[in-house]
């Protein structure tokens, strides 16, 4: 009997789309894949010895083992593969209100030193995960890549004036910490041409250190999010770049 490795629990297919839209904004693609307990499996039998079937338990995390990048834009691109970590979560006790300046993100309480940031950061703001790529009333906010110069207890100081400002950002936005994964060149119409294969999302020379094994793959913990933006904005619409991540749940 042949056992896949890569799925330690359950498998899920994660998909997003970038178009001129969201320009060189990014979107999260899988987001933070949270411990919990989800209904047994319909039809499932209970064990000898016990009374019903045994929930599913989820440990939180994943492994990203495979995955594609399509495209219909008739000019070629570079995508970026970002992994982020979740380090402030807009909370009414633990920062108050989070709102945005041209310059930085100020909070009311708590301290964003002790969430962990640091200057030299990367910082991206996204919703909460049920409307992930919504973060801030002024969608130009939100996956918008920023680099943190200076932090206080009650301030992100960003390079330039990378942000519009927003005086209260929504119930449960969230700040990332981010960091550059791969870059991956999309060709041409990539999986929507005859002879043109869609993009590998994982391996390659510009990923040496994921190779095709069954227990290789990208680690995602439960407070990390797997990220991606076009390095240039997509042609018009109808063009779009369509990214594919099959995962492993924990």
């Amino acid at each position: 009997m042949a056992i896949d490795a890569n799925v330690p629990g359950s498998y899920q297919k994660f998909t997003e789309s970038l178009t001129i839209t969201n320009g060189t904004n990014a979107k999260i693609v899988v987001d933070c894949l949270l411990p919990g307990v989800v209904a047994a499996i319909s039809g499932e039998m209970a064990l000898p010895g016990e009374l019903l079937p045994r929930q599913r338990v989820w440990q939180g995390g994943g492994r990203v083992i495979g995955g594609s990048i399509s495209s219909t834009d008739g000019t070629a691109k570079s995508l970026l593969i970002y992994v982020g970590q979740l380090l402030t979560t807009q909370d009414a006790t633990n920062t108050g209100v989070l709102a945005l300046t041209a310059s930085g993100i100020a909070r009311a309480t708590g301290s964003f030193i002790a969430d962990g940031w640091s200057p030299g950061n990367a910082v991206m703001l996204f919703g909460p995960a049920a409307a992930r790529n919504v973060g801030s009333a002024t969608q130009a906010n939100t996956g918008l890549l920023a680099i943190v110069t200076a932090v206080s207890p009650l301030a992100l100081t960003v390079n330039g004036a990378s942000f519009t400002a927003d005086a209260a950002l929504p119930a449960g936005a969230r700040l990332f910490r981010v960091a550059l994964r791969t870059r991956r060149g999309v060709a041409v119409n990539a999986g929507y041409a005859d002879n043109t294969p869609p993009t590998p999302l994982m391996g390659g020379v510009q990923d040496p250190a994921t190779f095709s094994a069954p227990d290789t793959g990208w680690e995602l913990g439960q407070t990390n999010a797997l990220i991606v933006a076009l390095f240039a904005a997509a042609s018009a619409l109808p063009a779009r770049i369509d990214v594919m991540a099959e995962v492993g749940l924990r």
